[in-house]
Formats: C-alpha cells, structure tokens, sequence
C-alpha cells in the first residue's frame, strides 16, 4: 500500500475538515485537508485513464474543454493524473493532487463520475490561466436517494432542455430525477396502445395568464403544449444513466387526470367530454375506480415500466377530489363489493391494484403522502410532502421514506422578498431556510430514521414557463439541497454561502447557468425595540457603506433625507402616538455592489411594534418574524409572498396584543388574503375584545364579514374601552367546501399587519 493510501485511511477520521472555506468542491466533501503547493495547467491534460468508462471519460473531455479550454491526451507518464478503481467503502472516491502524486481513486463507475465533477470544481482560473491548489479529498455520500423533481406537465421542455437540467443535477451529484409525465393540463408520454392521451391530451387550447388567484382570469387563446416519444424517452434515460441518475417517471392517479380523460371520457365516472384544462389547480374530475379504468391504467404502465430502467415509478395519488366517486354508482358499488369503509379506501384499493401490478413486472410503487390515508400495502413507498408527519407515519409502519416537505422544498416558492422576483405560486423559501432541510425529522426515533432513503427538491412549473426561469428558481438553492442530501460533514450556513460566493458563482457563470442573484440584495430586517422599531439592511453577503434615500409622508408632510448607513447599523422607527402622526417611510438602499435599488417601505402606525402573545402558533411554513410579522410596519402586497404573512391552518385562531398601558380602543385593522386557489380563506367569523388585566375580557366589536372587508383589510369598529389588553379572535369555517379550491381540507387563515384604532380623543 503506498503511503498517499495510508494518510488517506488518517484523512477520513478526521472530522469537520471539509467545512475549510479554502474548499471549492460542493457539495461538500466528507474530509478535505489542503496542502502546500499548486499545479498549474496547460492546454492539455495528461491522464491515464486505466479502469475509467468511456462515456465518464467523454464527460471529463467534453466538460474541460467547454469550460477551461483544456484537452486530455493518454500518458503512461508519472506526471500524469491517474484514475485507479480500488476496493474501498462503496460510493466512496479520493483525490490526492501535490507535486508527487496525482491519483483519482473510485470504488465504482458512479464514485468515479462524481470524483470527475469535483475535480472539474478544483480548477480554478487567474490571469496566468487555470490551476489546481494541492488537495487531499475523501468522499461519499450521506442519503441513498437526492433528487430533484420536474414538472413538465404545466410546462413543456423540449429534450434539449431536460438534457441541460440533468446536466445541471449531474454538477452537484444529484442521483434522482422526478419527471413529472401526467397532469391536468397536459399528458407528455407517448402510449402507443392510447394514441390520443398524446394527440389531444398532449395540447390545450389556451393557458391561464397571471396568477390563478387573480380575479378576473385572463387567458392566453393559443394552442400549447407537447409530448416525447417513446425514442425520446429512452434517449434521456440513457442520458441520465451516463451521469449516474436514475429517472423515475411519474405517472399521476386517481387524481390530476383531466389531460387523459379529454382523451379518453370513459375513464371518468360521468363519461362527459371535457378539454384540458388551461387552469392551474385541483379538478373534481378524476379517474373513475371502475375496471375499465384500472385496466388502462395497468395497459399504460406496462408500457412505461419497459422504458424505465428505475426500480421506482412514481404514481402520484396526492389531491384527488372524492365528489365524483361519492355520487358515481360504479365507485359506491366498488365500495359495497370490497367491503371498504369509504372513499379514501376506495382509492386505497385503486392504487394498491397498480401496486400488485407493479410488483409482478419487478417494480416498487412510490407516491405522494395521501397514499397514506386509507392504508398502505407492504411493498409502498412514500414521499412526503406536506410536512414531514406523513413521511414519520409510513416510517413507523415500515415504509421506505423520501422527505419533500413544501417547508423546505418547493423551489417554486419566492426565494426573496424583493420586488424584481418574478411571479411565483407563493409561498416563500430562501436559501437559509433550504440550508436548513434534514431528510431526517427531529421528531424520528432512531430506528423511524432507517426508512428515510433520502430527500428531494420539487419543480413545479405552473409559473415557469421557460429554461432561463427555471435554472433561476433552481439555483443556488439546489446546491443548498445537495448539501443536505450528500455532505456527511456539512459546514454551517456562513461557511457554505462563503464558498458558494468565492467558488461557485463564478463556476455557475461557466456553465451558463441563469442563477438567482437575490442573496446580493439587502435584505430588511425588524426587531422590537421601546415606542417603536429598530430597523437594518443586512443579507448573508458581506457590505461595504451604504446609501439610505429616504422619504416620509406624514399627513399633508413629505419631507427626504440621504445618508451612509453601515449594515451594522440600526434605524429607529418610533410608533405613532395618534392617527395624526402616522408616517409612511420609503427607503431605497444602493451600494457599489448593487446593480439597482433596493425598496422598503414602512408605515409607523399607532400599533408598531407591540408586544403579541400569539395563544395560536403559526403553521410552520409561515412564522415568518413571528408576532413581530403583525406589528412590523410592512403591508403585505399582491401578489403574496410567504414573508410577508403569518399562515394558520387551524379552525380558531387567537392573538392578544399589549398596549402597554391603558388606551381607549374602539376597533383595529387587520389584514387578511383572500386567495382560495392557494387554499386561502377569510375566516367565517372575527370578535375583537378588551381587557385591563388579561382576565374579564369585555368585547369592543364583532363581524360576520358584512361590509367590513375591504378585499385587503378587515375594519372592526365597535364599543369605546378603556383597556391594555387586545384579543382578536378568527374563527374558520371546518374544512373547504365541495366546489371550492382544496375542497375537503382544513382553510389557510392568512394575517399581516393589525393597527389597533384609539380614540382620538385619548390623551393617555
């Protein structure tokens, strides 16, 4: 065994030393140790390329020359990198480039692929030209399974274009690719038994423009849409096979079914002719559990399962409508025959027919967590999206997990709160929040955490129309994603974006990458502070000085000031005392970094800054600066985003906010969204009380909704008190309607800003 061997075998047990911020490799390695010294490189590269595949040699060739201008030229010489296949732990890979030695050692053909893209990232480049510091690297991955999903149903992606975001999964060794097939809006697959699931499911006749909330609609008239052929298919799961990803389809049931029953009605329960839709959203219409449609779906399948070497098909069964079964004759009598309890049941027994069917051809049924809910058969995976308790059940029950919770998932969420972000389905997930994401939930017992096989980052693609789009909504925060699903020693959030900035930025500009560049951008942070606010522009990047413009308005006044602010430091804002001393602060933050202006805008209302007790806790996906969120001067705007809001999924929701002292009080503003195609709801009812000293609560004003709300705000007015104490209470209806977006699910109470009304003529 030679001695790079041996300091290797040392290497690996030292811990925490890939999280140097001298490392450029992400994700990050398990073990990296720098080393004296650096190999300066010309146009061609010598190699002995040994046990190395062609097509990984291919990629090796074809990456260096892209981006460095580099070639590779055969050489037995002992200058030359030598890349050796050795019996070491599987995945694993090493690299030890110094003046001596210069070896790329891999267990297998996967570990020698993924050593080639870290190696590419150790290059560098000066005005001298491109150079290598010396490195000693070990590595392996932490997760079995890290995908990332694509939705190519809303949106269409020619070939090329899924070939360049495999090659994009390729660079941070993701190993998993979602490729969403079916939905409403469009059937991509060709199914040669079914010609028209292609030929008229394949196309809808116009596509919604805007945001699905936006009232009215407005549409694009324009014929849309596409499809691969069963040739295409097997062209990009070649393609993938050669960058070591597995391409597991997805094939959607019982629900998000209206592109195939345009196609075919029978598989409906009512058999009427209905178009793909162009609406985004959740259709009543879905497959019917009749026979005939389980036998098509079985039919489509069988020809799915011959173009997909993945051990893994993917059949959705999230968000699938019952109103159709509950009044179908053929589904009750589904019911009654197989002795079921009800209709999620009934769709139990749907998919766990597709599972047996999968299983006779050698294939593993994975779905979303709704699978979970009428029971799930032995063999079933489930991915988890809705949080993390559904990927928690089906560990418990023995199931094999993947973690995809929207909290931290969903990259077609805002990444940032600015106004140059474009349009997104809501939601918000910046970077940070990404960096967080563990596959494993803190909530797991140890022996629940054996079933976890890994995590995934969602594309959805209802809002994104284009590549340019998509590569923006992907990147950086799959290389945050990466992270969390390969680095079994993962550097905090500081050390990683300190990497991302040196090394990766400018490798993204390499590869042609249209990255999100939001981290650049001040970000407006809020605390508490007596009578009011503190203020401060700061972002995960590194600032010099910058220029604050800022105007106010108060009243009839305006007046504006400029001045050089360091990040370090805060702004007081102080709350009004009265109606009269209201101010609106407009700020517009540059600095010589910055390309464009950055806008806050803040209203010093009478109610800034209080302390709130929030009696009911935000749903973790919206706590957003907690209380704070309702008292921070900040007016949510259209269309929302995820920052601006505190979200509650519950049926009562309750705040009670201090006023310090004793005030007169005769009502507040509270802001509300309405925005039913995101599961969105006003609450039913609203109650404000008051109360001197938290215990006799005397109620101020209540309303039903009649005439309060303005489409933005609900104005309560009522009864003057005396009081310290404010308690708003919302109560939402049980669960959505049939008929109505999210039809059977618990509402979304939505609150921003509340601006507590004083009686003018309080002199407290």
């Amino acid at each position: 065994m030679k001695v790079w061997l041996f300091l290797f075998a040392i290497l690996y047990s030292i811990s925490g030393s890939a999280q140097s911020e001298f490392c450029p490799i992400l994700p990050s390695p398990s073990s990296f140790v720098q080393l004296e010294g650096q190999i300066r490189l010309t146009d061609t590269l010598l190699v002995n390329t040994g046990t190395l595949e062609s097509t990984s040699k291919n990629y090796l060739q074809d990456r260096l020359q892209s981006l460095f201008g580099i070639s590779l030229k055969e050489s037995t010489v002992s200058e030359a990198i030598q890349f050796q296949k050795r019996e070491i732990n599987e995945f694993t890979y090493s690299i030890l480039i110094s003046e001596a030695e210069k070896n790329i050692s891999y267990s297998d053909n996967e570990s020698a692929f993924h050593a080639i893209n870290s190696f590419i990232q150790l290059i560098q480049t000066d005005q001298q030209g491109s150079f290598i510091d010396c490195v000693m690297i070990m590595d392996q991955p932490k997760f079995e399974w890290r995908g990332m999903h694509l939705d190519v149903s809303r949106h269409f992606y020619s070939v090329e274009e899924v070939k360049r975001y495999i090659d994009l999964l390729a660079l941070y060794k993701f190993n998993k690719f979602h490729w969403h097939l079916t939905d409403d809006q469009g059937w991509r697959i060709e199914i040669k038994k079914y010609p028209k699931l292609t030929e008229i499911g394949g196309f809808r006749d116009s596509t919604v423009i805007g945001h699905y909330n936006d009232s009215p609609r407005k549409y694009e008239h324009k014929r849309y849409g596409g499809f691969y052929t069963q040739e295409e298919i097997k062209e990009v799961v070649k393609y993938a096979a050669e960058r070591f990803i597995t391409v597991v389809p997805e094939i959607e049931l019982p629900g998000h079914s209206r592109a195939a029953i345009a196609a075919y009605p029978f598989l409906s329960c009512t058999g009427e002719e209905l178009p793909v839709p162009g609406l985004w959203g959740i259709f009543d219409d879905i497959y019917c559990s009749k026979d005939t449609t389980i036998q098509f779906m079985k039919d489509v399948l069988a020809e799915v399962v011959e173009l997909f070497p993945s051990k893994y098909i993917h059949i959705g069964g999230d968000e699938a409508p019952k109103t159709r079964w509950k009044a179908c004759p053929q589904c009750q009598a589904n019911i009654k025959k197989n002795q079921l309890k009800d209709e999620h049941e009934l769709q139990s027994y749907f998919i766990r027919q597709i599972d047996e069917f999968l299983a006779s051809k050698g294939k593993k049924l994975i779905g979303w967590d709704e699978i979970l809910e009428g029971g799930l058969s032995p063999g079933m995976t489930i991915m988890s999206w809705r949080g993390t308790e559904g990927g928690i059940e089906a560990a418990d029950q023995g199931h094999p997990v993947v973690m995809s919770p929207t909290s931290h998932c969903y990259f077609d969420y805002y990444q940032s709160g600015h106004s140059s972000e474009p349009l997104a389905i809501g939601g918000f997930l910046p970077l940070e929040k990404v960096y967080e994401f563990n596959p494993i939930a803190k909530e797991m017992t140890s022996e629940q955490a054996k079933f976890v096989l890994g995590g995934q980052a969602n594309m959805w693609t209802e809002y994104i129309a284009s590549m340019d789009h998509l590569e923006y909504m992907m990147f950086p925060r799959a290389i945050a994603m990466a992270q969390n699903l390969w680095s079994t020693v993962k550097p905090n959030y500081d050390s990683f974006l300190a990497i991302y900035t040196k090394y990766h930025e400018k490798f993204l500009d390499r590869n042609k990458v249209n990255y999100s560049k939001s981290i650049h951008y001040p970000e407006l942070r809020i605390s508490r502070a007596e009578n009011g606010i503190y203020t401060q522009f700061s972002s995960g990047i590194s600032y010099g000085p910058l220029n604050i413009f800022e105007s106010v308005k108060s009243g009839q006044m305006s007046f504006k000031n400029a001045f050089i602010y360091s990040p370090d430091d805060s702004l007081f804002i102080e709350r009004a005392r009265n109606q009269n001393e209201v101010k609106e602060i407009r700020y517009n933050v540059t600095s010589e970094k910055m390309t464009e202006p950055v806008s806050f805008t803040i209203l010093a209302h009478e109610s800034l800054g209080l302390p709130i007790d929030l009696v009911t806790k935000p749903h973790p996906k919206y706590t957003n600066s907690g209380s704070l969120t309702l008292v921070d001067g900040i007016i949510a705007g259209d269309p929302w985003k995820g920052n601006e809001w505190l979200g509650f999924q519950e049926k009562k929701v309750e705040f009670i906010v201090d006023l310090t002292e004793l005030r007169k009080v005769n009502g507040a503003k509270i802001g509300l969204l309405d925005k039913n195609g995101s599961w969105i709801y006003l609450p039913e009812k609203a109650k404000l009380s008051g109360s001197k000293n938290r215990k006799c609560w005397k109620k101020i004003s209540t309303s039903e909704f009649s005439g309060e709300w303005d489409g933005r705000t609900l104005n309560l007015s009522g009864k003057t008190r005396q009081i310290r104490y404010v308690k708003v209470e919302l109560e939402a209806m049980d669960v959505i309607p049939d008929g109505k977006d999210g039809a059977g699910n618990i509402p979304w109470t939505f609150i921003d800003e509340i601006q507590i009304s004083f009686d003018e003529q309080d002199e407290n």
